[in-house]
Formats: C-alpha cells, structure tokens, sequence
C-alpha cells in the first residue's frame, strides 16, 4: 500500500452528527422534517449554497426568535475535538505514505476546526502539515458518495486505487470507493483508527 486517504469526521476528528441534528431540529418549526434538513446540508457541503444562504434557510424554516447565531452554534456543536495522538500517528504515517483527507464539509465547520486547532494544539497549517493533500467538499463543489469527488481525488494526485487504502465510517461511501478499485476500511462506532493502523503494521 502507497497511499491512505482519510475520510476527517469520526475518524480524525471526534463529532456528534445525532446531537447537533438534534438541537438543530428543536430550532425548527414543528412540522419540518429532517429530509428538509438533510437537503439543505448536502446543498451547502456542495457549494450549491453560500454560508449565508445556509443560515438563511435554516432560519426560515425556524421557530420565531431564532437567530444566526442559534443556529451557528448549534450546527458547530457537531464537533468535538482531534486528539493529539491522531495528530502524532499521521505525522509517524506520512514517512511511508502519502497521505491524504476527503471530507464532506462546509465552510463553517472548517473555520471551527481551524480555530480549534490553533487554540488548543498550536497548529496554523494543518492540512500542509498533516496530508499530502486535502479534499474538502465544499471546495471541490462535490460530495461523498458521488464516485465523481473520488474520481477528482484520483485526478489531482494521481494515485492508484488499488495501491490506497480508504477509511470512512459510512458504508455508502465505501461501497462506492470498492467499486472504483480502493481497498477500504470500515470505521465502526467507537473504534480507534490509530489502533486499527497499528495492529495492521501500518506504524
């Protein structure tokens, strides 16, 4: 194996996606359903909307009173925190890898993680540091489980699938990224990427 590509949500960085749904859904007026939700989330991690058009449309569909900053915190409160270790194990792979990020995100999240992590692990540059490079959603204006955004991935770095292991959380998406030649990895709930790596012989 050459190459790893990291899915960043429950496999680098600690989230809550069922509590902030959830104080996200108590903002909203009783009779929207969380599809609605769900569609305009998937429209902003693909670009197809600006952050203020998010909050825009979240708001609109709010309880009265409910302002941008309510919903700012409750959708950043999806997000926890990257342990150090993590931090230490991609320094100790990128000596005999490349190592890469593809993530479903959005600009509001990524600022939250930038602030974060210069608060807490002193980290300005983290995707120079950490990764050969990174696939962020918004930015590349496409979402996982598109085999397109994998597609890009393989474009601009111009690995070979069958030479990189892929490591996400929702099976959707590693279905998808077997069918374009990835070996894959499934991160289940509670599990320690760094101890899967290491048990396999990675570092």
């Amino acid at each position: 194996m050459n190459n790893l590509l990291f899915d960043f949500g429950n496999v680098i960085i600690d989230i809550d996606v069922d509590g902030a749904i959830g104080r996200m859904t108590k903002l909203l007026k009783s009779d929207v359903d969380r599809d609605l939700l769900t569609g305009i989330v998937n429209e902003y991690e693909s670009a197809r909307i600006s952050t203020d058009i998010f909050i825009n449309k979240i708001i609109s569909h709010s309880r009265p009173g409910v302002q941008a900053y309510n919903i700012i915190e409750a959708w950043n409160s999806m997000l926890i925190g990257i342990p150090e270790y993590r931090l230490v194990m991609l320094t100790e792979l990128r000596k005999k890898y490349n190592v890469y990020l593809l993530s479903n995100t959005n600009e509001l999240h990524l600022q939250w993680v930038h602030q974060y992590l210069r608060r807490i692990h002193h980290i300005e540059n983290f995707e120079k540091e950490f990764f050969d490079q990174a696939f962020y959603s918004h930015l590349v204006r496409d979402r996982k489980p598109n085999p397109s955004i994998f597609r890009h991935v393989i474009d601009e770095t111009l690995l070979t699938p069958e030479l990189t292991l892929f490591m996400d959380d929702v099976k959707e998406n590693i279905d998808v990224a077997q069918k374009l030649g990835f070996n894959t990895h499934l991160v289940r709930p509670g599990e320690e990427i760094g101890e899967y790596l290491k048990v396999q012989g990675y570092f």
